[in-house]
Formats: structure tokens, sequence, C-alpha cells
């Protein structure tokens, strides 16, 4: 019957996507998420500034479903954009995807595409997802149907340009619009942050702001689902939805490793936009970013785990000929972390990490050292680099004696990297980097070029692909950014960062010392200053 009077028989559920999700899918949804899917029946805007973990795609995915079947095919469509073409192909649709073949949904789905046939046999597309550049305003044009739903994932990247541009899509009468994201750490004032503003204002009716915090997953409040049972295929059978959620755990080591007040923690565990983010040297979605590379294809690229080593057991790829660096923080007088890391041309990790008193001794911290330096010269050879392996470390506190002893050890024979001593404490010699930033010290121009290394292009890529722990990315998105008083830029100490409830960041100086070039010395001789 309501195939015949509303034209499709998933109309009994037009007005009540909470109901489709639950009877037609079969999934559980919990209060929050009933919440958000409510609001598109009532209002034209749905702003939803969510924290980690909470399942904002999948949400957003069903949404998807909802609108492409409860109205006749070629009456309605759903588009979904985000911030890169990656995120929409490997996000979002492998979600829709999903929903589809759970629900039996009927159609064929691709990977960015859904079709359904009308009356007439006439294959129709009643969803797709797609990117728009940004300040290419037309974009975003030319998008028209009656019943229209626009989802808006990771908002919290959508340009101004964009942004304003999809009031231009959401002029019908039944035009509908789910913007959802992280709150921005490298911006203020960004178009979701105002959006999110406009819902929280009564001058802007047809908008409506749903804050979805880290705090508010069942994981955490103990709320249970309807059936309290996750229908997907993933994990145990029987297992509960919240196993997929950000729980208690999670909450507390991000704010253990990042702190409280951080910029972080009040995006991702409480929802909020930042204020101050401009302080942050390297922002945490920058960090976020580069940990999200896609690992690269094609010819010359191999997973270290194929090339026969046996200490080289991880899915990483590099390519041949690469360059491998290493970078050292030693523990000053044994205490902080002592930390070793490693650079195959833009593959970054971490490769040891200990504390303790053991690494107040400079021996014992070089015999790890060079443990990792002959690993790494391995590689070398495998992947038939030229280069040597060049070797970073801070030489404040035991890192003098480190360096002396690895020196002592080259001429030796026992390895052949070139040993680099750094001290973070000096005079820079090197300009300032294209974001005109003049560092004051070696640990100022340490971060910076970092900075340079880890900012994403208009693409979405960065020069570093990081595969490192949360508490490695805590600590690259940790320290601020100061201004010296004769204009030069200057990153927050170690001490000031304690004093602010925040750890060393250890880690992190270790992964930048190894992707850090110092510049060439200049020596004189013969009354010529000549490159040392």
């Amino acid at each position: 019957m309501a195939g015949r009077e509303l034209g499709t028989p998933y109309g009994v559920w037009r007005g009540d996507p909470v109901g489709f999700v639950e009877q037609v899918l079969g999934e559980s949804l919990w209060s929050k998420q009933r919440e958000i899917l409510h609001a598109i029946t009532t209002h034209k805007t749905v702003a939803v500034p969510a924290g980690f973990g909470l399942g904002k795609t999948h949400l957003s995915a069903r949404a998807v479903a909802y609108w492409a079947c409860v109205y006749p095919v070629g009456t309605a469509l759903a588009i979904t954009t985000a911030t890169r073409m990656r995120q929409v192909h490997r996000q979002m649709w492998p979600h829709i995807r999903h929903a589809v073949a759970h629900g039996a949904l009927p159609g064929s789905c691709d990977q960015v595409q859904w079709k359904m046939t009308d009356i007439k046999g006439v294959d129709v597309v009643v969803a797709y997802g797609f990117t728009a550049v940004e300040h290419d305003e037309s974009g975003m044009q030319g998008i028209h149907e009656s019943n229209l739903l626009l989802i808006v994932d990771e908002a919290g990247g959508i340009g101004p340009v964009i942004g304003r541009s999809t009031r231009n899509l959401l002029t019908g009468s039944n035009a509908r619009m789910i913007a959802i994201g992280n709150p921005p750490t490298d911006q203020e004032r960004s178009w979701f942050e105002k959006l999110c503003d406009d819902g929280n204002s009564e001058k802007y009716p047809q908008t409506t702001t749903i804050k979805l915090a880290a705090t508010d997953s069942p994981a955490v409040t103990g709320e249970l689902t309807a059936d309290k049972v996750c229908p997907c295929p993933a994990g145990e059978e029987g297992h509960l939805v919240s196993s997929h959620l950000v729980n208690a755990e999670w909450i507390a080591e991000a704010i253990r490793d990042h702190g409280e007040k951080s910029a972080y923690v009040i995006a991702k565990v409480h929802a909020n936009f930042p204020r101050g983010t401009k302080d942050q040297i390297i922002p945490s979605d920058w960090v976020d970013i580069a940990a999200d590379q896609d690992e690269p294809e094609g010819e010359g690229w191999f997973r270290l785990c194929d090339l026969g080593l046996p200490e080289e057991d991880a899915e990483w790829v590099v390519p041949a000929g690469a360059w491998v660096r290493l970078g050292v923080d030693v523990a000053a007088d044994g205490g902080d972390e002592f930390v070793i890391s490693r650079i195959v041309h833009d593959l970054a990790t971490i490769e040891h990490s200990s504390s303790g008193a053991e690494n107040g001794d400079s021996v014992t911290v070089a015999s790890k050292v060079l443990a990792e330096i002959r690993r790494a010269e391995q590689l070398r050879r495998r992947l038939g680099s030229k280069p040597k392996v060049h070797v970073k470390i801070d030489t404040i506190g035991v890192g003098w004696g480190v360096v002396g002893q690895l020196v002592r050890w080259g001429k030796e024979g026992l390895h052949d990297a070139v040993i680099v001593p750094v001290n973070v404490a000096e005079n820079t010699d090197r300009p300032a980097d294209s974001e005109v930033m003049r560092p004051y010290r070696k640990r100022d121009e340490l971060w910076i070029a970092g900075r340079t290394l880890i900012r994403p292009n208009a693409n979405g890529e960065t020069r570093l692909r990081l595969r490192v722990d949360n508490k490695t990315k805590a600590q690259l998105g940790a320290p601020k950014k100061l201004d010296h008083s004769t204009g030069f830029t200057v990153v927050e100490s170690k001490k000031a960062m304690r004093e602010r409830g925040v750890g060393s960041p250890d880690r992190a100086e270790a992964l930048l010392l190894g992707a850090y070039e110092p510049a060439p010395k200049k020596v004189k001789k013969r009354g010529r200053l000549l490159a040392g």
C-alpha cells in the first residue's frame, strides 16, 4: 500500500529517520544519535560539533540511506561532501555501502554513487559524493532536487567560500543539511564555528546545533541501546554498540597527554571550539592529517616486512634508494625519556623509548643507539640507498658523551653512519622559512622546520607520513609559539610546558631531529668562508 500511495514502500518512515534506522536497518541508536536524526525533520540545518570516536560518519551514512529510500526514485537526492575526496571515498561511502547491503536496500551502490531504478525502468542517481575546490563557489552550483539532503562531513575543515555556498542549495522547501565534524584546532572563527553559533542563536530558528562530546558516549555514560547488540560484522558476535565508541580510558589518556586546557582536548573531548589556536607551533589537526596519509603505491615502493630483514615487520611502505636517518633525544641527566626516531624517505616512526636511571649512563645509551644504527644500515643496504645513515643527537646533558662514544665506535669500524651533534640551545644560522618565521635558537629552528614538513598542502598532503603513537602525536601539538621581543619566533620551553601541566615533548623532538638537517657550518680557511 505504501508503495502504491507514496511511491516507495519505505515511504512509511518518511519523517521518521529514527524508525527507519531501527526498524528497516535493524540497528540500535543511542540518545544523541536519535536527537541528531530527528533534527533533520524539524530544521533546515543541523550543525553537530563532535568529539573523537563517536561514529559521526556512521550516523551520517544512515541519514543518507533514510533520505534516498523514503521518497519516490527521481524525486530525492542525498549528497555527501568533505574537504578531500579521500575522506568521501574511504570514510563516508564504505559506511553507506554497508548500510545498503545490511538493510537489503534497493539499487546498486559503488564507490561514491548509489543508483536506483524508477518506475519507467531508468537508472537514477539517488546519492553521490564529491568535493568542491576551496575558493571555487561554482563547485556547489547546479545541484537541485525537490527533496535534497546535504551531508557535510569533516565540517571543521570546510573553508568559508564553500561553506557559504551551501546556503544556495538549501533554498528548496524540503532541503536539509547536516554539518558534522571535529571543531578545528588550526583556525579560529571558521565557517563551521559560525554555523554552530547560528544554531545556538534565536535569530536563526531554521538552524540548530547539537553538541556531541566524547563524554556523551554510551561507553562513558553507561547508556544502553534498545537491543544492546551491534549488528556489524566486526568483532565478536553479540558485542555492544558502545564497543565501537570512545571510552573513559581514552578521555583520561588524552587529557594526560595533551593537557586539560589544550586545543586538542577542548575540541576532541569536549567538542568546543578552542581559542588561541594560532599559538600552536604545530596544530593538532595538521598532526592528525599527517598521521592519516595513505600508504604510497606503485613501482619502486616496498613494504618493510617484505624486505627479508628479521627486525622489519611493519607493513608501511618505503621506496628504493630512500635516505635513512635517525633522531636521538637523550634524556637529560637520565630524566624524562630517551627516544630514537627513524625517517625513511617520508616515513616517520619512533623506534625506541625508555625512561629510568640507566639512561643517565652515556655508554648504555650509546649502545642502544648503535643497535638502531646497525638496523638502519641494514635497511639502507637492502634499499640500495647511496647516502649514509645520518644520526642527529641532542648534545645537551648526557648527549655529549653519547656523541663521543658513537664517533669513537665509528672510527673502530662498528658502524659507518654520520654522527651529527645538535646543540638545540645554540643560535641558529639558518634564514627564516617560507612562513617568515625567524627561529631564535636551534630548538626553535627544529620545530619550525617540523611545522613546514607537517603542514598540509591544498590537497591535504604532508611531507611527513607519521606512523607514531598517540603520545607522540600529542607532543607534536603541545608547544606554543611565542614571539620574542626582537621579532624572532620562540617555541615554548619544556619548563613552561611543565608549569601548565604538559610533559616534556621528548618523542616529538626525537622525531623532529630525525627529519632535521642542520645548516652547513661556515669555516674560515685561507681568508675565505667556505661551507663546512
